[in-house]
């Protein structure tokens, strides 16, 4: 199992409620001692387990298994049910969902050994994580997926900023498709997101269009050392985001 991955937000193990206009998220560790897997797996219904089985190394598999049962815990809790108890539907674009309907928004994302949640019980949201890392095409990358202005004012970055800055705009970009529902099919280029550590996080453009980007929220997320986040979400209103770390000792206790 790899080194834990180093925190930046506080340790909690408690729900707080979670009141209209405000999101919370929380940031959870994947990579896990297998006997932790192995409890966390019976959380899971078959179909999750089997899912998790066709993915390519264990280490991925263990990953998804804990992100999915973590995810059912922490529904279980705002919910008042068992985590055994969840159940998931999903969009037309694969995006999952609750299957009641209960007025509980949420969303999943995990890399490298670090996950987050995000949920909200008034607007949908998206949520998205990625380990900082080299990538030798990353201006490839971003001239075939991003936007003419976020391929310029990427090549235009020192190299040691350059994948900072790319991962910056994967994030906004994929925590805003998975919140409107659409994901990659959607097309990364639809959507521009500001960039640098000095300018606001927002959606610039959607299809070219400044009105439809000033409906949506985008928060800027670094939740591990290393690692890039974002979370977005359609709001006309302020809202409240609460961030946490989970690590499950006392969840863990109880299954």
């Amino acid at each position: 199992m790899p080194n834990p991955v180093k925190p930046t937000w506080p340790i909690s193990n408690s729900l707080t409620p979670l009141e209209p206009g405000t999101v919370h998220i929380w940031s959870f560790h994947t990579s896990r001692p297998s006997k932790e897997v192995e409890l966390l797996s019976k959380l899971l219904h078959k179909d999750e387990i089997n899912r998790a089985m066709r993915m390519r190394s264990l280490e991925v598999r263990e990953q998804a298994i804990v992100g999915r049962a973590v995810l059912r815990i922490f529904l279980a809790g705002y919910l008042g049910c068992e985590p055994q108890a969840i159940i998931f539907a999903s969009t037309g674009m694969g995006k999952p969902i609750l299957a009641s309907q209960q007025g509980l928004f949420f969303n999943l994302s995990h890399s490298h050994g670090l996950g987050l949640i995000a949920f909200s019980n008034s607007v949908e949201i998206g949520v998205d994580v990625e380990k900082v890392r080299l990538i030798e095409n990353s201006l490839f990358l971003a001239e075939r997926f991003f936007s003419p202005w976020e391929s310029h004012t990427l090549s235009q970055q020192p190299g040691p900023e350059m994948q900072s800055i790319f991962f910056q705009a994967w994030t906004r970009k994929e925590a805003f498709l998975k919140a409107n529902g659409h994901g990659l099919g959607f097309g990364l280029d639809r959507v521009e997101v500001s960039l640098g550590r000095n300018e606001t996080p927002r959606i610039r453009l959607v299809d070219g269009c400044p009105n439809e980007a000033g409906r949506w929220t985008v928060l800027h997320l670094e939740p591990g050392m290393g690692f890039m986040g974002a979370a977005a979400f359609l709001a006309t209103q302020n809202i409240q985001s609460l961030t946490w770390h989970w690590d499950g000792k006392e969840n863990l206790k109880m299954i």
